[in-house]
């Protein structure tokens, strides 16, 4: 049996900001959050773990909204256990940050979605980019007095990648280094809404033979190359014809029917107790693809206050469903021009039952998370 590697926890699917591609605004769920007493012995059962999964706070909340969040942080650190947090950072005041630095948080990943006060304001109307900037730099002095850069938290930052914001992913580097953070992590946008799906970057990606691989396209090799005048047109070109494309024979197509929980060996708790596969079947709620409406259905393997999580894991229906999952033997719903099926993730053309993933962006690397 292979053991969990990494476990998000939802702590809250409450937030203190509204983003304007948030699946909180498309979904018709009551938010809540985690009880201390749920937590605590989840983090219980954890530390006798050998070796112990991850614990990163994060899903479809903002983690530090929780009303016990240093107190549940301290809990697990208590454990030995190696903590991450994703966080939008407006809460990550000088007494958050000094104890999350004494409490020894392992990483702390920052959504920041716009890179100058205006394009963050586009998309989190509520959020203040300056304030975020300063919180982070604040993390980095109190960091430097207490040892060096590379102190816990390990800081990163994650940057969700739309028409709208796109221009601004050259000025990721200059802040990372200006706050000190190790790691930059680019995502698409899901789209929740019909409005949304026009702010995507992956359109022609979606269907493109460059991230292909089949016996029926020829595979051209690139080696490293300047993007300058002279081959950018060129290698926009090569990257829409009919060629599967390998960088050093690193094939683009290797992330293709790849589900990144399933392969590694990960799991989400919904706020509630539900156990997961996935952040994307952690709540129930709409996607569109190709301009086709998806409602994908929550999917649990049981509930941790009503059965140990390692009991949830280990039984024979997850296991089951992570096989599955290695071998994918789903429907190419992502590049499919469609038929009745699409509709849901009920049961696919291939006859897959409950939960299908032929259509999750995640599992062809659209889409990436922390």
């Amino acid at each position: 049996m292979d053991h969990c590697t990494k476990l998000y926890v939802e702590l809250t699917s409450t937030c203190n900001l509204h983003c304007t591609m948030c699946v909180r605004g498309a979904w018709r769920e009551l938010p809540g959050s985690m009880p201390a007493a749920a937590f605590r012995a989840l983090i219980e059962e954890l530390r006798d773990f050998s070796p112990a999964p991850i614990i990163h706070l994060g899903g479809y909340g903002e983690p530090t909204y929780h009303p016990d969040f240093l107190e549940l942080v301290r809990l697990a650190k208590a454990a030995n256990l190696r903590v991450e947090v994703t966080t939008n950072a407006m809460l990550l005041d000088r007494p958050m940050a000094i104890a999350l630095v004494e409490l020894g948080l392992d990483r702390l990943v920052v959504s920041v979605d716009g890179l100058t006060p205006a394009s963050y304001a586009a998309i989190r109307p509520e959020g203040v980019f300056a304030q975020v900037v300063e919180n982070l730099r604040d993390l980095y002095r109190i960091k430097l007095r207490k040892a060096t850069r590379h102190s816990n938290p390990q800081v990163g930052l994650a940057f969700v990648a739309m028409r709208q914001n796109v221009a601004d992913l050259p000025h990721l580097p200059a802040l990372a280094a200006a706050v000190g953070a190790s790691s930059i992590q680019v995502s698409n946008v899901i789209p929740h809404t019909a409005e949304m799906e026009g702010q995507i970057l992956y359109g022609h990606a979606l269907t493109a033979c460059a991230y292909r691989s089949s016996v029926w396209v020829p595979t051209m090799s690139l080696p490293k190359l300047d993007l300058d005048g002279a081959t950018l047109e060129p290698l926009r070109q090569v990257f829409t014809s009919t060629a599967s494309i390998s960088l050093l024979d690193g094939s683009l197509s290797a992330r293709n029917d790849y589900c990144r929980f399933a392969q590694e060996s990960y799991a989400a708790v919904r706020w509630d107790g539900e156990l997961s596969p996935c952040l994307e079947l952690l709540h129930a709620h709409p996607v569109f693809v190709r301009g086709r409406r998806k409602e994908v259905a929550h999917h649990s393997f049981g509930n941790i206050g009503q059965s140990s999580f390692r009991a949830l894991w280990e039984s024979a229906a997850f296991a089951a469903h992570r096989g599955q999952l290695r071998r994918f033997p789903f429907s190419p719903c992502t590049t499919c021009g469609g038929c009745e099926r699409f509709a849901g993730n009920s049961m696919d053309c291939t006859e897959n039952t409950f939960p299908t993933c032929g259509g999750c962006l995640w599992a062809q690397g659209f889409v990436q998370c922390p």
